[in-house]
């Protein structure tokens, strides 16, 4: 009986470490961002609420969503949690969780985008190991790891380079998970990966060359020029705010 008590003591103080060591962590881990770095045409956000004009230098929370007009584009610089993301015409983006946290050896970082209609291209950076990017779409999810890729709200998925997983749920309900590698597609309506056609690799490795080519650092909004005319000499002085 001695024994058994003592053993069950050991277990309580091994599940009271581990649920510290958990706390902790979640103590650790930061919220992330995402700042708008470019809008071509016209663009929306709401967090939780009406929508609002969306402005280049804005920054967005988790829990915030995005809305792109007719021939409009977004890129966003999430920084830890990416770096860019592009919302091309006709989408509409959640972004649910952009959590991070810093071991002192690598960032492990948690990303969470709803695709609620439209299209995305990303480029995600080599993550470590324990890192999770993830895409809901209406009928899946796709898991993302060091991958320059583009993804539809129907579940159609394309690789440039890197790899991803794919969940599909088919219209019986069946699941099906697929690999998709660089120069690959999954395609719902065949439930099945291949090769992704020359013309729209062409095209689609020029958008993600567009998207490096732009800055990938934070965005700094400029502020308003103030004229200041001074009382003695009269003459004006350009102030920042």
């Amino acid at each position: 009986m001695k024994q058994r008590g003592s053993f069950s003591m050991a277990v309580a103080c091994v599940v009271a470490l581990v649920g510290a060591c958990v706390v902790s962590s979640l103590q650790a881990a930061e919220v992330g961002k995402a700042v708008v770095r470019a809008i071509r045409g016209s663009a929306q956000y709401a967090e939780g609420g009406q929508w609002l004009p969306l402005k280049v230098g804005q920054t967005l929370k988790p829990g915030s969503s995005i809305r792109t007009a007719n021939e409009s584009q977004v890129d966003l610089f999430m920084d830890q949690n990416g770096p860019v993301v592009r919302l091309v015409e006709n989408t509409t983006l959640g972004i649910d969780k952009l959590n991070y946290e810093a071991t002192g050896i690598d960032t492990i970082i948690e990303t969470q985008l709803d695709l609620k209609s439209g299209r995305v291209l990303g480029i995600v950076k080599k993550m470590a190991h324990n890192s999770k990017y993830e895409i809901k779409t209406p009928n899946g999810v796709a898991g993302i790891r060091g991958t320059e890729y583009d993804v539809s709200a129907t579940t159609v998925v394309r690789v440039v380079s890197g790899s991803l997983v794919v969940v599909y749920v088919k219209s019986d309900g069946t699941v099906l998970t697929q690999v998709v590698n660089a120069g690959e597609m999954f395609v719902p309506s065949e439930a099945a990966v291949r090769s992704i056609p020359p013309d729209q690799l062409s095209a689609l490795v020029a958008e993600v060359n567009s998207m490096i080519a732009a800055p990938t650092a934070a965005l700094t909004v400029e502020q308003p020029v103030r004229i200041f005319v001074s009382p003695t000499t009269g003459r004006e002085t350009s102030l920042k705010q």
